[in-house]
């Protein structure tokens, strides 16, 4: 083996990964169109349907042997789910009904998908409810070697509603849920069902808490594959979790950098979820070593999903002849201190832009010879105090705003350069 080939098996050049991916769904039975989109570095299969192989190739090249065959194995089986038909009969797929936990950032780059293969969102509507701010909650089939998910809902020949199908999902899932919590670190706990369900396992309240954690159970859903659990009275839990969950992002598809809570304890319920989903928020340790820890997860987490954002809307942009200039999501940290992290946007005078939410925005003046000088950088937060009247919020997520008018100097002058 020449030493290229031995780099290759450690890191294949994207493009030979995608053959390699092509080449497994097809030993695997799939005979539909699969074309590689390099640009996008997607699969573009069926009618205006597309599978993104970057969450693929990350698991692939962050894992060896056996567990690259796995992890291949397991994005390929999703593919080749697509294009499974659903069940006609409620009394066939009532059974393997089962419910997810996805990101609110994907929904949204399907919409942008759908955008610009129909040229009008308006006729997508997934069939989801929320779970937090930034996840929703999905319907799914089990299948024995997949999940196809059902982002239209349940079928019409059910009737159901989409509450109704989710708690037999929820049931369902709970009927298949054995206590196989392990700990992993001091105080902290991992499901470990090896089934593809670890994060949706969240929807079942009852289960987390029977955890013996300090306190009342908060946990976190790095990936699909990952739920942590800790106690809210555990401070060096809490940052075991978070270092956890950036080791799980490395490898997993993606999920939430979030650590959740469930609500007060008089509204669970112990005996079956709620169909829209457990009472849930945010939760933001005590400890400061661990907040800043889960800080930058998030800031890492926002990195990426802004990044996807861009390069969807730029293409939708190119294809529309806009001339709004989406901003990039840059993130800035520290060799000697790696969570100490920040982000920044730059927004220029004279340019119609689409800011992401940073902590800090670059006011860029480029022909500027007064006294607030070409660039300031000012705090979020209170530019948004300041400037409001100059920025509207956008329908998107994650979040972008608006901005076609720059502040004078006047205005400039009352922000304060961040340190």
């Amino acid at each position: 083996m020449g030493f290229f080939d031995s780099l290759f098996l450690c890191k294949p050049p994207p493009d030979r990964f995608a053959a390699h991916f092509i080449a497994a769904a097809r030993r695997q039975g799939f005979e539909g169109r699969l074309e590689f989109n390099a640009d996008e570095f997607r699969l573009e299969h069926g009618r205006n349907a597309f599978f993104n192989l970057h969450n693929a190739y990350r698991a692939y090249c962050e894992t060896r042997g056996a567990q690259r065959d796995k992890a291949l194995h397991s994005f390929v089986a999703t593919l080749c789910s697509s294009g499974q038909a659903t069940p006609a009969l409620l009394s066939e797929a009532g059974p393997m009904l089962r419910p997810l936990i996805r990101s609110r950032s994907l929904i949204d780059e399907i919409r942008l998908h759908h955008m610009r293969t129909e040229g009008d969102a308006s006729s997508f509507q997934a069939a989801c409810l929320p779970f937090g701010d930034d996840c929703v909650i999905l319907l799914a089939v089990d299948y024995p070697e997949t999940t196809s998910t059902l982002l239209n809902g349940p079928s019409a020949s059910w009737q159901l509603t989409l509450d109704q199908a989710l708690r037999i999902a929820a049931d369902n899932l709970r009927d298949h849920t054995a206590e196989a919590f392990v700990q992993v670190a001091q105080g902290v706990y991992q499901g470990a069902w090896s089934d593809g369900y670890e994060a949706s396992r969240a929807l079942l309240p009852d289960v987390l808490q029977r955890v013996p954690v300090r306190g009342r159970p908060v946990f976190m859903l790095p990936t699909r594959e990952v739920l942590l659990v800790t106690g809210d009275q555990d401070e060096a839990g809490q940052l075991h979790m978070v270092e956890l969950s950036l080791q799980a992002s490395r490898q997993g598809r993606t999920i939430s950098p979030a650590m959740f809570r469930y609500g007060p304890a008089d509204a669970w319920h112990a005996a079956h979820a709620v169909p829209s989903g457990p009472d849930v928020s945010h939760f933001v340790p005590a400890g400061a070593q661990a907040a800043r820890h889960l800080a930058h997860l998030k800031r890492l987490y926002q990195k990426e999903e802004y990044d996807t954002q861009k390069a969807a809307i730029d293409r939708l942009n190119e294809h529309a002849g806009a001339g709004v200039f989406l901003a990039s999501y840059l993130l800035y940290g520290q060799q000697d201190d790696p969570v100490a992290s920040f982000s920044v946007a730059t927004w220029t005078c004279g340019v119609d832009t689409s800011l992401p939410r940073t902590d800090r925005i670059a006011l860029v003046r480029p022909d500027a010879d007064d006294a607030p000088g070409k660039t300031r950088v000012v705090a979020w937060q209170q530019a948004l105090a300041l400037l409001g009247d100059l920025v509207e919020e956008e329908a998107l997520y994650p979040v972008r705003y608006r901005v076609r008018t720059f502040p004078d100097e006047s205005r400039l002058a009352l922000l304060d350069e961040a340190g």
